[in-house]
């Protein structure tokens, strides 16, 4: 029986099963997943401090720049940054403070050194400023960027580089994040070989199990690539047992109704189907089921042989599946609207997925079909950056109409 790709990618996330959490340090967490709410320890800054290089000192209401007996201010030492006595400075004092430095007590204020004069004065040194400063200049307050207690991190939450240097600032050095899955690939026919292999007449190249690597490996997965099954059986059920030690495996080929397809009989005796059928072009043959893994059941994902069908698919439904497993709060392809520019004609009464470039065209998305979407062609993926949703019912979606749009590269829309 055939089903709608909203009751597949519901199936499918239904069944992922989040993976237990692991503490890892700092770096090993760079753009993982956090398994936790992480609340800051301490107030940052730590206490005020200096945002120049210049001079700290307790600013009156009645200061004139053009005053000297007014503006001059007698230069009793030097703070630096990590110093640990903090001098206590009077009216009528400076210090010369430079950046990060705590503000010493007393001092409201602080001027750059370009803004200022240094004169001696029976050998002492004394700082005439040449502009009107403000209360509270160039101090940084404690507690301006963070308050203990604030959350730095939400749980389900990517933890970028700049949230590194939060949580270092914190004085946090391991988090709490959800372990990389583990996915097995496996493709079937007896006409693949690996590239770097010497092309023979009736062979050609598995481009589908590096490409589903890549795409593993760009969600955050581990890609383990197992080989290349032949249409026989007992291959089948061989690399299928090189494959049980993982977190889901994925299997390109050998899913339809050819006479050496035999991917839904050894999955089907080895395991559970929970659907076979889409209905959607490209990908309706795709089959997801559950086999029996080392000690725990494993998601399988049988995908046609098509390359287009085949990353249509790990877009649609196998990579959130796997951003599931590693706690993202959204797995899904970014959803805009954008409007079309050329006619796309579905023929083939089920939901279509077209290859699209969206593109910023003075502030208005517009989304360029392209002419070929057999699923054959490579080219098309590598130009495209999104896919338009064409209902079932829709044979012709017209220029200028608006359409669905699942962005799965946003790195050239501004």
């Amino acid at each position: 029986m055939m089903i709608n790709p909203t009751e597949a990618i519901e199936i499918i996330l239904d069944s992922t099963i989040q993976k237990e959490p692991e503490e890892v340090s700092l770096i090993e967490a760079t753009n993982r997943y956090s398994s936790e709410v992480i609340s800051t320890k301490l107030d940052l800054p730590l206490w005020n401090n200096s945002s120049m290089d210049g001079f700290a000192f307790k600013l009156n209401e009645n200061f004139d720049v053009y005053n000297e007996s007014i503006n001059k201010f007698q230069v009793v030492g030097e703070l630096f940054p990590g110093d640990e006595y903090i001098p206590s400075i009077k009216e009528g004092q400076a210090i010369k403070i430079m950046t990060g430095a705590p503000i010493p007590k007393g001092a409201n204020c602080v001027v750059p050194i370009e803004k200022a004069k240094i004169i001696k004065v029976d050998e002492l040194n004394f700082v005439v400023f040449t502009t009107t400063p403000k209360l509270s200049d160039y101090i940084r307050i404690k507690g301006s960027d963070f308050v203990k207690g604030e959350t730095l991190i939400e749980k389900g939450q990517k933890i970028r580089p700049y949230e590194i240097a939060k949580l270092a600032a914190n004085g946090i050095d391991k988090v709490k994040v959800f372990p990389k899955p583990v996915i097995s690939i496996l493709a079937s026919g007896n006409e693949l070989i690996l590239p770097g292999e010497k092309l023979k007449i009736n062979s050609i190249y598995d481009s589908n199990s590096f490409a589903i690597a890549s795409m593993i490996k760009e969600a955050g997965g581990i890609p383990k690539i197992i080989g290349i099954a032949k249409d026989e059986i007992s291959s089948i059920e061989s690399n299928l047992r090189n494959a049980i030690d993982s977190d889901a495996i994925i299997c390109s080929a050998g899913v339809s109704v050819g006479d050496k397809d035999f991917i839904k009989k050894v999955v089907s005796d080895q395991g559970k189907i929970s659907f076979w059928s889409v209905n959607m072009q490209p990908g309706k043959p795709f089959l997801y089921a559950h086999v029996q893994g080392r000690g725990k059941i494993i998601p399988f994902f049988g995908l046609p042989g098509n390359p287009v069908s085949v990353m249509v698919l790990m877009i649609k439904f196998v990579i959130p599946s796997i951003k599931k497993m590693q706690g993202y709060t959204n797995p899904f392809p970014i959803r805009i609207k954008a409007k079309l520019n050329h006619q796309i004609e579905n023929n083939s009464k089920r939901n279509m997925f077209a290859r699209v470039k969206v593109e910023n065209v003075n502030g208005e998305l517009i989304a360029n079909p392209f002419s070929k979407h057999d699923s054959h062609i490579i080219s098309s993926f590598s130009e495209s950056n999104g896919l338009a949703n064409i209902p079932e019912n829709c044979k012709i979606l017209k220029a200028g109409a608006d359409v669905e749009v699942e962005i799965f590269d946003d790195s050239h829309i501004l």
